[in-house]
């Protein structure tokens, strides 16, 4: 979930950032985490060291064109790397749609690349371009929704405020209120949970008859936290 918490376009320096900031929000200790991340950088290394080719499976949404920049970004301009870019999700495809997307894959060009080396860059130090390159054709569009999760009222945030216009709501239905209204669901409902928890804390939504929220999954307990019914406080009412 790139689009959340810190980034670093050192590899060294982003897994550290990345661990500590997982393992704060319940997802594993650090040292686990970290481990995971070298591992995982690791393998893409040693592939590109022993001249192996590398085939990058992504969709189309935010989170999936991050971590698309992000492994290219690791990439020299040698190595042998060709992308199967979905446009749509993948999780949901049945085999021979798969097979036909394995068919379609395409290398990525050096300008392409290059491109993406200066994307996460700008994505690490919070200089956001929507940049074009043609071998990554849903770049631009994810780096406009990223600009909008940037926004000093994160869209996410705006979304699930607005849901709750009309009444009070659970987190399920909110985190299916705010999904209908992307172009590309890239959320899932621990983060959407966690965002909300934050808008209490700020004095934006509260559950419906008062007292505290609990912390959601995984810090928190799931059924405890979706059962509770949420509306707005009288700032949110007003900021919507």
């Amino acid at each position: 979930m790139l689009h959340v918490g810190p980034l670093a376009s050192d590899p060294d320096e982003s897994r550290t950032l990345r661990a500590r900031f997982l393992a704060e929000h319940g997802w594993g200790s650090e040292d686990a985490i970290h481990a995971e991340l070298t591992r995982r950088d690791g393998l893409l290394a040693r592939a590109e060291q022993e001249g192996r080719p590398i085939v990058l499976w992504f969709e189309h949404d935010l989170v999936d064109q991050l971590q698309l920049l992000q492994v290219l970004s690791q990439l020299g301009d040698d190595a042998d790397v060709e992308l199967v870019q979905a446009d749509d999700y993948l999780g949901s495809q049945e085999a021979p749609a798969l097979g036909g997307l394995w068919r379609s894959r395409r290398p990525v060009a050096g300008d392409a690349r290059r491109i993406a080396r200066r994307a996460w860059r700008g994505v690490c130090a919070n200089e956001v371009e929507p940049l074009f390159a043609g071998d990554l054709p849903h770049l631009e569009s994810a780096l406009r929704r990223l600009l909008e999760e940037r926004a000093p009222l994160p869209r996410t945030k705006r979304q699930l405020l607005e849901a709750l216009r009309d009444g009070p709501q659970r987190p399920l239905e909110l985190f299916a209120a705010n999904q209908a209204q992307e172009e590309a669901v890239f959320l899932g409902d621990a983060w959407c949970f966690l965002f909300l928890w934050e808008l209490a804390r700020d004095g934006l939504v509260e559950p419906e008859g008062g007292g505290a929220l609990p912390l959601p999954p995984p810090r928190g307990d799931y059924a405890s936290f979706v059962a509770v019914p949420l509306e707005l406080t009288p700032a949110g009412r007003r900021l919507v």
